[in-house]
């Protein structure tokens, strides 16, 4: 999964919100982990759902639904 910059901001500005529901954060790391592009992580699923305290089907569940338009 590769992010362009104005994919990436989306994520990082909804992680420094104080105000959004914990499960939109959940989503926003598990968007930004697995990012291939310039300062990416790059992680792969697995450790994306051990960083991020959820079972590996909820990071395969995300992704399809970003690369999907959700």
């Amino acid at each position: 999964m590769e992010l362009t910059e104005d994919e990436w901001a989306r994520p990082r500005t909804v992680i420094g919100s104080r105000t959004v529901p914990g499960w939109v954060l959940g989503r926003a790391r598990i968007l930004l982990k697995p990012n291939r592009g310039d300062g990416g992580p790059a992680w792969a699923d697995a450790a994306i759902a051990g960083a991020v305290e959820v079972g590996p089907a909820t990071v395969a569940r995300v992704r399809r639904a970003y690369d999907g338009g959700g």
